[in-house]
């Protein structure tokens, strides 16, 4: 009985945090930042990265040793917004490329891929008054970016 729920945490640990979603990125942009904690850290599977913190942003990282395995979400905080602002910095290809598919799968509708600078080009997606813009190629910090906003 012991090896059976060992090995149920051990998968229940890696399940987490092996892939974001698109409901992920949903539940955290409206979750309570107070709160944050509790979806980011007890359910994902994130660890909490507060040197780099200020009063209205939190950092969390999949603390993976593996570049192609490492997610950095930055929550910011925007109380006059109907949501809290992500950046967040992947760099699996494959790991962004199902989030883009997932987005229509998720009420997302495709709107346009948008030149934000001469080297990067973005996809961007909204629902309702959520947009989600993802780089369609690494960026000069050697991953994709996503940046969920609220409109």
């Amino acid at each position: 009985m012991k090896l059976v729920i060992l090995l149920f945490l051990f998968f229940i640990h890696f399940g987490k945090s092996q892939e974001l979603k698109v409901s992920h990125i949903t539940e955290i942009a409206k979750h309570e930042f107070a709160e944050l904690d509790h979806v980011m850290v007890s359910k994902l599977g994130f660890e909490r990265i507060k040197d780099v913190e200020d009063i209205n942003q939190k950092v969390y990282s999949s603390d993976s040793d593996d570049a192609e395995k490492l997610v950095v979400i930055t929550v910011i905080k925007h109380p006059k917004n109907c949501s809290n602002v992500l950046s967040i910095v992947n760099r699996s290809a494959d790991s962004v490329a199902k989030l883009k598919e997932e987005l229509p799968t998720q009420g997302y509708q495709y709107i346009c891929k948008k030149k934000m600078s001469e080297e990067i080009l973005v996809s961007q997606f909204r629902k309702e008054n959520m947009m989600v813009s993802v780089t369609d190629h690494v960026t000069a910090i050697g991953a994709y970016q996503i940046l969920l906003t609220c409109r």
